[in-house]
């Protein structure tokens, strides 16, 4: 199954039975989904949808600990690392390796408010751990869905986080 028929596919079992619009969601691998936050009833869907390990990077706690609580209600393992929006460092990109590369997580709910800073993290990964080309992590990320304006966006990001670094993917 392609990328776009994997997308097209999560998206119809993660979309919601109410008015409210579906998930936003992308399916980068078979076993990575990048998400925006994920509503009540998302969480049974992903695992419905054979996920395992749902990892939120954002940074409130009380929303983190209800977030725990619904996860791991429906099944799920739940990891919160609450990373920064800006100025990521490479620790967070391996502390995402450990994670992503463990065969313990499983398929993997990657998830963050708007899904943005989840694709600049799986960009930078698949760079920086996997030695991709900067086109070739733009040209995954826009298979899955990403539009212009966000791969502007991660493209900046990239830029700056390889100057505070010092080194150049």
């Amino acid at each position: 199954m392609d990328t776009t028929m994997q997308h097209q596919a999560i998206c119809n079992t993660l979309q919601h039975q109410t008015e409210v619009a579906p998930l936003r969601s992308y399916v980068v691998t078979e076993n990575v989904l990048l998400a925006a936050q994920p509503q009540p009833e998302d969480w049974q869907r992903f695992v419905e949808a054979g996920y395992q390990t749902v990892l939120n990077i954002r940074s409130d706690p009380e929303r983190a600990a209800q977030q725990a609580a619904n996860a791991r209600a429906a099944g799920l393992r739940y990891i919160h690392a609450p990373w920064p929006a800006y100025e990521l460092e490479p620790e967070h990109l391996a502390e995402f390796a450990r994670i992503v590369e463990d065969p313990a997580t499983g398929k993997l709910v990657f998830h963050c408010r708007s899904a943005t800073r989840v694709g600049l993290i799986w960009m930078l990964y698949r760079m920086v751990h996997q030695g991709w080309s900067r086109e070739q992590a733009e040209a995954e990320l826009r298979a899955a869905g990403y539009d212009d304006d966000a791969i502007e966006t991660f493209d900046f990001c990239a830029g700056d986080f390889f100057e505070r670094v010092g080194s150049q993917a």
